[in-house]
């Protein structure tokens, strides 16, 4: 067996009403298969699309669901007719408190 090396993980905790909003994300079957995509490589909306051979639009909705959880990151760059929408993961660790953290 071949090990990994071990990178430091990007992690993010949640708590509160914020849990069934992740939950819920992470329900979405497109949302979740986006997300393994993202775990490989950086992709934009249309690559993404064609993988999951779903529609930009709606790929797009699912994306900007996800970047306003802070589970992916979006940037842009200039594509062959206009802006490209690159993604890529930004956690690869999700930690759920059932109890309220006190500082």
């Amino acid at each position: 067996m071949v090990e990994r090396a071990r990178l430091p993980l990007n992690e993010i905790c949640v708590e509160g009403e914020e849990i069934l909003k992740i939950a819920q994300v992470l329900a979405s079957k497109t949302s979740f298969k986006i997300l393994q995509l993202l775990a490989n490589e950086k992709l934009d909306v249309t690559e993404i699309a064609l993988r999951l051979d779903l529609s930009e639009a709606h790929i797009s909705k699912e994306v900007r669901n996800l970047e306003d959880l802070n589970l992916i990151k979006v940037s842009y760059a200039p594509g062959k007719r206009g802006i490209r929408k690159i993604c890529e993961l930004k956690v690869d660790k999700i930690i759920l408190f059932l109890k309220k953290i006190t500082n």
